[in-house]
């Protein structure tokens, strides 16, 4: 029988976060790369949510949640490009899990 896999979401664990004031966000420091990002307090969220494996529906889940008012259309594409990004650049990696 063939195991299904799930791709997860997950902070590098080398990333430091500075939390800046709670209605600005924080800044994220990648020592391997020495790159900074500044994020804002959606950004923070899902970097947050990041903190354990999650897959992206997952959290577009919380995401929704936790912003109401956004529609779900623009939740999804939100968080789709915020994490791609952060992959990109090496702020969050992924993980295969058993789905």
């Amino acid at each position: 029988m063939a195991t299904i896999v799930a791709t997860c979401f997950l902070q590098n664990p080398d990333v430091v976060l500075r939390e800046e004031d709670p209605d600005e966000g924080g800044l994220l420091f990648n020592p391997d790369t020495n790159q900074v990002k500044v994020i804002n307090t959606t950004g923070l969220f899902i970097w947050e949510k990041c903190s354990i494996a999650r897959t992206l529906e997952e959290i577009v889940s919380e995401v929704q949640k936790g912003f109401e008012d956004v529609p779900l259309e623009q939740v999804a594409q939100d968080v789709r490009e915020f994490v791609d990004g952060m992959q990109a650049s090496g702020f969050i990696g992924t993980v295969e899990t058993p789905g």
